[in-house]
């Protein structure tokens, strides 16, 4: 068996990776942009966007995704119990921005098999958003 040297299949994994299967940064930001301008506006999650940077949460949204899917990005924001940390978010409001998230990844038209693997990478971190 043939193993290259580190880093020299970089570029290969990256195109193979969840983040290029989700369809990379074009569907990633569209996806993301979406969910938090829905998510802002929807009675069952607006509480938790009030006073929140729309704009910085979704370049950190975009920056997370990247990252844990493999497509070679740096995450630069906090930990997630850092970052909602006094925001009491509640289940109900967690599994609100679940549900419009994969409404737009349906829309957006991203495959089931990447789509659950996204979700099942983001579901972890309900233990540290979930508050309340």
């Amino acid at each position: 068996l043939w193993c290259a040297p580190a880093g020299a299949n970089d570029s290969a994994r990256a195109a193979d990776s969840l983040y290029a299967r989700l369809g990379g940064e074009a569907v990633v930001t569209k996806v993301v942009g979406e969910t938090i301008d829905r998510c802002a506006v929807s009675p069952q999650t607006r509480r938790s966007f009030d006073k929140i940077n729309l704009k910085n949460l979704k370049k950190k949204l975009v920056e997370q995704i990247c990252f844990l899917g493999g497509g070679g990005c740096e995450y630069s924001g906090d930990d997630m119990k850092l970052v909602h940390k006094g925001l009491d978010i509640t289940e109900s409001e967690f599994y609100g921005l679940v549900d419009i998230l994969r409404d737009t990844l349906n829309k957006a038209g991203v495959a089931e098999g990447p789509k659950n693997e996204l979700l099942r990478l983001l579901a972890p971190m309900k233990r540290e958003v979930v508050t309340k």
